[in-house]
This record gives structure tokens, sequence and C-alpha cells, in this order.
């Protein structure tokens, strides 16, 4: 299976629907805590695909070296951040550390499985 179908499989499926449901609020309501969610769970896109590309290339690495992708997660996240320091009346902080939470919740969710199998 290719990588970003197995990427969807696990993660995308679940991410999308805040994502859309925080853009069709900010379209009618122009909330800035629905587009704070909205660029938090993109960015939270992202850190997921970093962060699935990285487990992916530890499960098929042969030389022990396990990569984690800290330095570019960490990278998302204040650029992600910098939107609200630059555009603060469009983007609420509140919605952007929920979407970005949103990520490490379903790492935690993914490891949980993980183990109970």
């Amino acid at each position: 299976m290719p990588f970003f179908r197995r990427f969807s499989h696990h993660f995308l499926r679940f991410l999308l629907f805040p994502l859309i449901i925080s853009l069709l609020i900010y379209l009618f309501t122009f909330s800035s805590f629905a587009a704070g969610l909205a660029l938090g769970t993109l960015a939270s896109i992202m850190l997921l695909l970093n962060w699935y590309y990285n487990l992916e290339k530890a499960y098929n690495t042969e030389d022990g070296r396990i990569r984690t992708g800290t330095v570019a997660r960490l990278m998302i996240v204040i650029v992600t951040c910098l939107f609200w320091v630059r555009f603060p009346e469009i983007f609420s902080i509140f919605g952007i550390a929920l979407g970005l939470l949103l990520s490490y919740i379903m790492i935690l969710f993914r490891a949980i499985k993980e183990l109970t199998k």
C-alpha cells in the first residue's frame, strides 16, 4: 500500500472533518477561533504527515538510527504561531493551539492502539 494511502487511512480521514467544519464556520461567521482552528488543523495534518513519514522510515531502517523529525515539526509549529503574531485579528491562538493538539492526540491514540494489539 502506498505511503499516502496508509497515512490517509490512519489519520487524514479523522482530521479532515474538523478542518472542513471550521472552514465552513469561518466562511459564514468570520470567527477568529474557527480560522485559528482551521490553521491549527492544517498544521496538525502537516505534523502528522512528518511524524508518520519518519515512523515509516524507522520501521524500514537497518542501521539502527531513528530520526523523529522533531526540528521539522517544531518549525511547523513556529510558522503556524507566526501567523497568529502577524494576523491576531484573524486567527485566535486558542483555535490554533486546539488544532495543533489534534495531531498529538492522534499520535497518542495510535500508540495506545499499537500497545493494545
